[in-house]
Parts: structure tokens; sequence; C-alpha cells
């Protein structure tokens, strides 16, 4: 394991001093997290490094490959501490609001628009043709990007993701990628979470008028309604929208978003550089009944004592 400490040009691994380590990231909240403790000695020498550490420094974790690299942004100080909080650069999308209007601008232009507006580095870019027409005012530029795929998402009935690679940002098309844990025997609980508080089983796509409702289609699960009652979701959209395949697709993929009870299972494995939030994991246990494929929505790495346990927070899918 290697903690790189990068202050300009120079560069130093401080994982001899470094004590308790965490890594998280979600696919709700975009971007990772990487929080530690190193020890302070004030009036030690071998310790003077610690003093050097300022907000604004870089942090690289390495873990057999490289797994974060980011900006420090909190420090808290004790006699013999420093607890240390880094963001990778999803920090400059959550923290820069602006004010932004597009007229019919493709999806992918619009968040390298957004993006470039902020200084932040692009790499790789789907094109995406939705096009975008919507004004946004004091919203983040992380906001707006989510807003943007949530239309491509109900327009297309696809996923895409906006993934930061060091500094630098590339738009792709979401894949299910697997991975692997060692998951028979737990290194600790299971939590398993059913509900039906989030469910639609009725989806109404209207205009988006402020001065005449219309609406276009109605997408809806009678079995579902039967069993469950209603629950209704509501969609608008521009009132110039006459293509009724585009409609009752944005309903259709909603409906199926939507329309399931919801649910959750909480493990904690023996952990891998691969387990990351976003990607899949296939898990059998008998006893909590969990047999297939499984989205890792929140992920948590941990290292006590040169081990590495993930806590794991997976949903149905």
């Amino acid at each position: 394991m290697q903690v790189k400490l990068i202050q300009g040009k120079e560069v130093r691994d401080i994982a001899d001093i470094v004590g308790s380590v965490t890594l998280e990231n979600s696919v709700d909240s975009l971007g990772s997290s990487l929080n530690f403790t190193v020890a302070r000695n004030f009036y030690d020498s071998g310790f003077k490094v610690v003093e050097t550490i300022k907000c604004g420094d870089l942090i690289e974790f390495v873990n057999t490959k490289r797994v974060f690299f980011g900006i420090i942004v909190d420090i808290e100080t004790t006699k013999f501490t420093k607890s240390i909080k880094c963001l990778d650069f999803y920090f400059y999308l959550n923290k820069n609001k602006v004010i932004k209007q597009f007229n019919g601008l493709n999806a992918s232009a619009a968040i390298l628009q957004l993006l470039k507006s902020i200084g932040v580095k692009t790499g790789n870019f789907e094109k995406i043709s939705t096009a975008i027409t919507k004004i946004y005012k004091n919203k983040t530029v992380a906001e707006i990007i989510k807003d943007i795929l949530k239309q491509v998402n109900d327009e297309l009935g696809k996923k895409y993701i906006l993934e930061v690679e060091g500094d630098t940002f590339n738009l792709s098309l979401y894949k299910k990628i697997q991975a692997k844990a060692k998951y028979n025997n737990f290194t600790g609980g299971i939590t398993i979470t059913e509900s039906i508080v989030d469910m639609k089983n009725s989806i109404l796509v209207i205009s988006n008028d402020q001065e005449e409702v219309s609406i276009y289609y109605n997408a809806k699960d009678e079995d579902s309604i039967k069993k469950y009652g209603k629950l209704q979701e509501i969609i608008e959209v521009d009132p110039d929208k006459d293509d009724i395949s585009k409609v009752r697709n944005i309903a259709n993929v909603k409906l199926k978003e939507l329309n399931k009870v919801l649910t959750n299972a909480t493990i904690e494995v023996i952990g891998t550089d691969e387990l990351r939030a976003g990607r899949i994991l296939e898990v059998i246990n008998e006893e909590f009944g969990l047999n297939g494929s499984y989205l890792i929505k929140n992920c948590s790495h941990t290292f006590p004592k040169g081990h590495h346990i993930a806590s794991l927070e997976l949903e149905v899918i």
C-alpha cells in the first residue's frame, strides 16, 4: 500500500505514518472520498513531513494499482494525529454553481461545455443525440449533468456515466462490469431490506406547458396496482413532443425502472480493488435468499492491520 503526498513537483510516500484508511464511493453521490489519519509528533524530526500537509495538496492511493487520486479538502489536527479527508476531482463538479441555457444542444456537447466552463480536463466522450433545451439557474455542474443524463435515459432508455480517471473526465455508455469477491464466507453480517416506498406502477407523461396541461401517455401495470394500490409518477416533457413512440418509450422505461419491490442487501466481504460502486456482483447465500446479480450501490473499503475489508450495499437488478 502506498499513500503518495504530492506537493507541486515533490512526491513522497507517507504510508509508514498513515493509520486507518477508508475509501468510499457511491452511485448516488458521484465521486469517491478517501479518509485517513497520520501520526503526529511536533517535536520529532521524523514526523516533519506531517506539518507540511495542507489543504489543496494532492493524494494518490495505490493498493496493487492506483485506486484513488484527489485533493485534500479537510484536515483536523490534534496533539498526536491529523485526520485528513480527500475527494476526487468530482469535487469541482459538486462545488461549482453556474447559470446555463441550452437550446437544442446535444447532450454530450452540453456536458463538454459545462466541464470546460470550470476548467477540468476531458477525455473520451460518447456522442449522445438527445437535444437539451433548458435553463439552469443556481445549480451545480454535477446537478446539471445528472439532470441531462436523466433526460437521455428517459428518451433513449440508455444509461451513460461520467467517470473521472485521475484528473480527466470520460463519458461512456454504462456497462455492467462484473466484479468478484470472496462472499461464501462473509467477514461480517448480512442485512436484507425490502421496500415499496419508492415503487411506481403508473407513469403519466404530460406537457410541461405552464398554461395548459396535456396528457400524452400513461404506462401502468394493472397487476401491480391491484396488489399494491396505485402509485403514480408524473413526467413532464416539452409541449411540442409529437413523437408518440418517444413518449411511449419514456413512460415504459420509467415504469420498468420503478415498478418493483426495492431489495437491498448490506454485506462485508474480503476486499479487492475491483469492488466499487456501479459494478455488478454475483452473490449466492441460501439463508438470506441471495441468488443472482446485484448492483453495488455503495462501497466502503477499510484496511485494518494489513487486511482489506469491503462493506457493500447491494441492490437487486
